[in-house]
């Protein structure tokens, strides 16, 4: 697999089909309600791209991580750090976790499949793109998003605080503009690169079982 994946590219293509909503909008400033309104679903939208990517990369990354072990015996860095992961949450009795009977747990194939559902099962209650959702979702696959682009996981988590602010508070103006929010938008893209290839770097590296 290869750099920019699939989940990217649909980001890429996402993005640009959303910009068509501030079509008319002056470029520094919001003069009318429709304006800020725009603005405003813009933002909303596009972090809904965002955090379907993040989403979509995990699990792609995860099924194939279980594709390689399970048809040709190879543990990538993928699988391991998504084994070790489920390992850890199975011992700890604060997290809230269907427990894996130890007849399943120890064969590693079918630890590995139970680790993978369960990844499925947390990127389907995942609702945000913060810091916080970041490392749930990212950690479990061997990348850690402030280590990898701290840059790009602070914009992340600002543009999830800015996101929030807006789906929980009716607001008919907003202080963003149009070339603040694409400007913003742009920069995420880029930086989601990097997220993008330490993701395939994960399922290159590793060895034969």
């Amino acid at each position: 697999m290869k750099s920019p994946t699939d989940p990217y590219i649909s980001l890429r293509t996402s993005l640009k089909n959303i910009k068509k909503i501030l079509i008319r909008v002056p470029e520094s400033e919001c003069r009318t309600e429709l304006d800020h309104l725009k603005v405003q679903s813009y933002i909303l939208l596009s972090h809904s791209a965002f955090e379907q990517y993040i989403e979509d990369i995990v699990l792609l990354i995860s099924r194939e991580a279980h594709t390689q072990f399970k048809k040709e015996k190879r543990v990538c860095r993928a699988m391991l750090s998504i084994v070790a992961h489920e390992a850890i949450k199975q011992v700890d009795d604060e997290i809230s976790r269907r427990k894996i009977k130890s007849s399943v747990a120890s064969n590693l194939l079918d630890f590995a499949s139970i680790a993978v559902s369960n990844i499925n099962i947390d990127v389907k209650s995942n609702h945000g793109i913060t810091t916080a959702n970041q490392r749930s979702l990212l950690l479990p696959i061997g990348i850690d998003p402030e280590e990898t682009n701290l840059t790009v996981s602070a914009a992340l988590n600002a543009f999830g605080t800015k996101r929030g602010s807006i789906a929980h508070k009716f607001k008919m103006k907003t202080n963003e503009t149009r070339n603040s929010v694409l400007s913003e938008t742009t920069e995420i893209l880029r930086g989601l690169l990097i997220i993008d290839q330490a993701a395939c770097l994960q399922l290159y590296e590793g060895m034969n079982s």
